[in-house]
């Protein structure tokens, strides 16, 4: 289906325009992506509900509704200045069971441009499964989706979690934490393991902590930390040797 829409006041580009508030997309399980390259991911994991856009886009699956724009709409719906030209609104998607053997598990972290950088080097690194604790910021933030360049369409998030019963079935859990008492170098994981990276000021909680096999550290110099997107990408390219 292909539509003009010209006004703002229109009541697609209003529902648009709540989507822009956390509380609504977690009422409604939708979420705003803007910009080719997001589209495309979108459209790889059939999480794309409708389109909005400059003009018609011919790679979009006649199933999907196609509103066609001017740019003071488009403007209005979307987060950045500059949308390319296209919006559209996804479906998050729902958790699944967890599969794989390496298991990545953020604790409380509060940026979304760190938290989108995390997940995008995670899908690189093959780390597919993403426990979420409470405090996490949302996944569906723009400045994370900006950030994750798509990955989040491709792994499973999930806030739903039990950590002992993963330990009793098999898997290391490893806290990333400063004072770790192993370097990063001189360790190497267990083929199943929960990788576990703080928030950004309080590092892991000391619950993971205590309940964790075993603590690492990067080595650093000159500097008393990195940033949690930095760490997360240092840590899991090392694992996946």
């Amino acid at each position: 289906m292909i539509q003009e829409i010209s006004s703002k006041q229109n009541s697609k580009i209003k529902y648009c325009l709540k989507l822009h508030q956390q509380s609504f997309r977690d009422e409604e399980q939708k979420f705003l992506i803007e910009g080719d390259h997001l589209v495309e991911m979108a459209l790889e994991t059939n999480s794309i509900l409708e389109i909005y856009t400059l003009k018609q886009r011919k790679v979009i699956p006649d199933n999907i509704p196609q509103y066609i724009v001017n740019e003071d709409v488009l403007r209005k719906i979307a987060f950045s200045m500059n949308p390319q030209g296209i919006v559209a609104v996804c479906k998050m998607k729902k958790e699944q069971p967890i599969k794989s053997n390496k298991i990545l598990l953020l604790n409380d972290v509060s940026d979304p441009g760190n938290l989108g950088t995390i997940f995008r080097s995670a899908l690189a690194f093959g780390y597919q499964d993403i426990l979420l604790t409470n405090k996490c910021c949302s996944a569906y933030n723009e400045k994370a989706i900006q950030a994750s360049q798509g990955a989040l369409f491709k792994l499973n998030l999930l806030k739903k979690f039990d950590l002992n019963s993963l330990k009793k079935n098999g898997y290391q859990i490893i806290a990333t934490e400063i004072k770790g008492s192993v370097t990063l170098n001189s360790f190497k994981p267990n083929n199943k393991h929960v990788l576990i990276l703080g928030n950004e000021s309080r590092g892991v909680n000391q619950e993971l902590l205590e309940i964790s096999d075993v603590r690492v550290r990067i080595e650093i110099n000159e500097i008393e930390s990195l940033n949690v997107g930095v760490a997360a990408g240092i840590v899991m390219h090392e694992f996946s040797k």
